[in-house]
């Protein structure tokens, strides 16, 4: 699981870098961005165990979030390079959502090999996350935070 989650976490951030430069590059500097120009691992995204390497993986998301939501809609189709393939940023941004969907399965069935899934109570609350997450990225902040809030006195009550 560790190996997996050090994996995302690194091409996390190549992903970041490579679409930062492929919007931000001149004319004369090439498509595919120079070797060193890429980011080097960081020994703090992978050291404690799983829940802190998640919490990292979950930080390293935001960011990426926050970088490329605040691009330029026209350098969507620069050239950029997936895959030893010429493409254009919005053909790899919507590639990388499968990344991050291969390697939750991954870590699934790791889970799962182990025996540690926890049962029907874990996979369901495991399903309301990710449907939580999808509505994330397309709900207003406000109207999220007054559903937690509705949530949360629902909770509340519900306590005796």
């Amino acid at each position: 699981m560790r190996e997996t989650l050090t994996h995302a976490i690194r091409v996390e951030r190549s992903y970041r870098t490579n679409v930062e430069y492929s919007m931000a590059r001149s004319a004369a500097e090439p498509v595919l961005m120079p070797a060193e120009r890429r980011p080097q691992p960081d020994p703090a995204d992978t050291a404690g165990g799983t829940l802190d390497i998640l919490l990292r993986f979950a930080m390293r998301r935001a960011e990426t979030d926050a970088s490329l939501a605040q691009r330029d809609p026209a350098g969507l189709a620069r050239p950029t390079m997936w895959d030893e393939i010429e493409v254009d940023v919005r053909f790899r941004l919507h590639r990388f959502a499968s990344h991050i969907a291969e390697h939750a399965y991954q870590c699934e069935k790791a889970i799962r090999a182990l025996d540690a899934y926890g049962g029907d109570a874990r996979t369901i609350c495991r399903r309301i996350g990710a449907m939580r997450g999808m509505h994330e990225r397309r709900t207003d902040p406000a109207r999220l935070r007054a559903l937690d809030a509705a949530l949360e006195d629902k909770a509340r009550i519900a306590q005796p």
